[in-house]
């Protein structure tokens, strides 16, 4: 798989290019503590190693066919292995990314003297997400600095547009790995379903949902488990915690399984005790009747803002029919000032290696690509927040539900919890 991703990478390389992409660096906390360590998703993308301190280097044209393409990972010590255990050799290396050529990366700076001055353009990988706020300096960062500086009269050149474009497309073995984290996830959920009940924290709910993911040598996906009661339904990123629910609360879980570092992203929003009140029963019945109407526009070659606007019309027509607004009220105030009020999110964004994909959402869907479909409605004043969440694999003719058969029917999820 990574050798074939590699190949499609180079296929976009100018023949005088060289691209350069390294791993993530390991975040500190407090006094010697550190944040759980990140893959970098290009680097394991095109690689599939998962360690710290590694590189890999493209160079498509060089003379010599050894160094057209190299990996790079850290010398290990005896020390190192005593306090944090092995990593991998070169060997090992070769073994899981399927290249041959590979180097500690401290021989970084004398290898590279061997392959940069043969090349005009520098492609290097800057985080160009649109919803990215890091202002942290990264790895990535640094490494473009230290190219500029060292080779200050080389072209420099954008990896994002081409690596964003070929992971919106998804290989039939990243599908594969997406559609167990799904299973996996659902697998989550109905035991959650058995688990829920008044008087139970977010804390309780995340922990049993995380331990149905560990039977299945899985892990969660590239996000804190949301778990939220009551009104907090309505806050879209709340954090689990030890609030617990109470006796005709909704609680809306956010939570998903993740595969081989590919994600899945669930959303589900059940009632505590097991029972929809007949308004609880109406806000969902709203937002699973929009679910299943995207799921209708998805298809190849329409574009994400297409679909984002199909939703936004169908998401006005629940609010009238909920009595929150009447077409009157917004032929005044606007369509924007009641989607901001009680929807205030888009429908669906791009979901793989990171659940937040790299994306364009002007242009038109590839087949391959992995949408989310999460129309949500939500009223603090009332205390419901209704958010349903499945993952779509977009087709020639429309979509396939990955979790098709994860339980969103009100009906079922009653049954299934009572």
């Amino acid at each position: 798989m990574f050798s074939t991703q590699r190949q499609r990478l180079v296929s976009q390389l100018p023949p005088d290019a060289v691209a350069i992409l390294t791993a993530n660096d390991i975040m500190p906390t407090n006094e010697d503590g550190t944040m759980r360590y990140v893959p970098n998703s290009n680097l394991y993308y095109l690689t599939g190693i998962k360690e710290d301190d590694a590189m890999l280097v493209l160079c498509p044209q060089h003379p010599e066919p050894s160094l057209r393409e190299i990996l790079f990972i850290r010398r290990t010590d005896q020390l190192y292995v005593k306090w944090l255990g092995h990593r991998l050799d070169k060997a090992a290396a070769t073994k899981i990314s399927g290249i041959d050529t590979v180097f500690f990366t401290d021989e970084y700076d004398v290898i590279m003297k061997k392959v940069i001055p043969l090349c005009r353009r520098i492609f290097l990988y800057s985080n160009e997400h649109a919803r990215s706020e890091n202002e942290t300096q990264t790895r990535e960062d640094r490494l473009l600095l230290d190219c500029r500086r060292k080779f200050p009269l080389h072209e420099y050149d954008r990896l994002y547009p081409l690596l964003g474009r070929q992971r919106m497309s998804k290989t039939p073995e990243e599908i594969a790995l997406m559609r167990q984290a799904c299973k996996v996830s659902g697998a989550g959920f109905r035991r959650l379903l058995k688990f829920i009940k008044p008087g139970k924290t977010g804390y309780q709910v995340a922990a049993e949902m995380i331990h149905e993911y560990m039977q299945h040598h899985t892990t969660w996906a590239g996000y804190e488990p949301i778990v939220a009661f009551g009104a907090d339904t309505c806050i879209l990123h709340y954090r689990a915690n030890e609030t617990a629910g109470k006796d005709g609360d909704l609680v809306l879980i956010d939570a998903a399984a993740s595969q081989d570092l590919y994600n899945a992203d669930l959303t589900r929003t059940i009632p505590v005790n097991g029972r929809y009140t007949a308004r609880q029963r109406a806000y969902y019945d709203a937002v699973l009747h929009v679910h299943h109407q995207v799921r209708q526009q998805v298809r190849a070659g329409i574009a994400m803002k297409e679909v984002w606007q199909a939703s936004n019309e169908l998401i006005l027509e629940a609010l009238c029919q909920l009595g929150l607004c009447t077409p009157n009220d917004i032929r005044r105030n606007g369509e924007a000032f009641y989607l901001q009020k009680y929807s205030y999110h888009n429908v669906s964004h791009f979901i793989g290696l990171d659940v937040h994909d790299p994306a364009w959402f002007h242009e038109p869907l590839p087949v391959g690509a992995v949408i989310t479909n999460e129309p949500g409605i939500y009223n603090a004043e009332e205390g419901i927040g209704i958010r349903i969440e499945n993952n779509l694999l977009v087709t020639i003719n429309g979509c396939e539900d990955l979790m098709e058969d994860i339980p969103k029917e009100a009906e079922e999820i009653e049954e299934l919890m009572n």
